[in-house]
């Protein structure tokens, strides 16, 4: 009895011990799927399987966007908390406008993961977008191209050979994302 009673002590220490040096999010994220409401900042680049030129193609193309989100995470609130986001979507896109649809993963800090889906539109080198995630929550997201936009990507759009855009963007929920 005295050494499950010891063993318990020192789980419950363990425990303590990760839950401050990974932060306070850790146990929560543990209990089911995983819930953010705050503000994201991420650059990333679109990777089209068909590259883009200036008449509208449908086509579908993946995304890794790094940044960092401030808000709270699984109940705890964090700043800066890096995060990963893996997109896969499809699209009817040009180098002038377009519409898409995605499926994406944001991973916080390499552990908790949060499905969300998302749409966008937009032309030129601003896109709007709204996500939801996966059980639910809304957040509207601004996606801004033009810090990237320069005379080879011009050019690779009059040629229909744009094969890939960077970005940055800004997100922010509107309610807390659950997925």
């Amino acid at each position: 009895m005295r050494s499950r009673a010891i063993t318990a002590v020192l789980a419950v220490a363990t425990a303590s011990v990760v839950a401050v040096g990974w932060g306070a999010a850790t146990a929560s994220a543990a209990k089911g799927p995983n819930t953010f409401e705050g503000t994201c900042e991420l650059s990333g680049e679109l990777v089209f399987d068909q590259p883009l030129g200036n008449e509208l193609r449908t086509t579908t193309f993946t995304d890794t966007a790094s940044g960092t989100c401030s808000g709270t995470l699984n109940g705890v609130p964090e700043d800066s908390i890096p995060v990963v986001n893996s997109v896969s979507g499809s699209g009817t896109l040009s180098c002038i406008a377009g519409s898409t649809t995605t499926e994406d993963t944001l991973t916080f800090a390499r552990h908790y993961p949060l499905t969300i889906f998302t749409d966008a539109v937009g032309g030129l080198t601003q896109f709007v977008a709204h996500s939801t995630g996966a059980v639910s929550g809304d957040a509207v997201v601004e996606v801004d191209f033009l810090p990237y936009f320069d005379q080879s990507t011009m050019d690779a759009c009059q040629a229909g050979t744009l094969s890939s855009a960077r970005y940055d963007l800004i997100a922010h929920t509107i309610t807390p994302l659950v997925g």
